[in-house]
């Protein structure tokens, strides 16, 4: 005969399930789940998320996913979740930056430095196209080599408010003049 608990419970059986619930919450992929699903979707309530992460095979209460939305400083911005904290730590130096006539805008970076940033700034701008708005900078992607990274964006339309989003985030650079074609 097995010995119970306090409460009538099991302890062996209970120790394993509460082990395997916390693994499950506390796993750092389900981290990386979230904020994926933040920026690669467009969410409004929190039961959108529950949904896709239990079609990722993560089932998790709604107090709790509430709670890993504050540790990830993921708040309703507009009505909409979003990252309020993209650039985690310090991003490397911008050496410099070009635009092109056609509206292209290129960084450069030390050598072995372009990914991180390239990540970054995909991370706070590029969204799915529902979620824009006109005074979002509208980057549709970048490309990285080790020291360079090209910035597409929408438009040309666009380009303004792309510099001033990047001069913001970087106030150390120099805003580049805008070549006429």
């Amino acid at each position: 005969m097995r010995r119970q608990g306090q409460f009538g419970y099991n302890s062996k059986n209970m120790n394993a399930k509460s082990k395997k619930d916390r693994n499950m919450t506390h796993e750092p992929a389900l981290d990386g789940h979230i904020l994926n699903i933040i920026q690669s979707h467009s969410i409004y309530e929190q039961s959108e998320i529950q949904e896709i992460l239990e079609k990722r095979g993560y089932r998790i209460p709604q107090a709790t996913l509430s709670r890993r939305l504050k540790k990830l400083n993921i708040a309703k911005v507009s009505g909409q979740y979003k990252s309020l904290e993209v650039f985690h730590g310090t991003l490397p130096v911008i050496k410099g930056i070009q635009v092109s006539a056609l509206g292209l805008i290129v960084l450069h970076t030390h050598p072995g430095q372009a990914n991180s940033i390239a990540y970054a700034l995909d991370q706070k701008y590029v969204q799915p196209s529902s979620g824009k708005d006109s005074d979002h900078p509208r980057i549709l992607g970048t490309i990285a080599g080790d020291d360079t990274i090209l910035i597409i964006i929408e438009s040309k339309s666009a380009l303004e408010v792309t510099l001033d989003h990047l001069c913001a985030d970087f106030p150390y650079l120099d805003r580049p003049k805008i070549p006429k074609i």
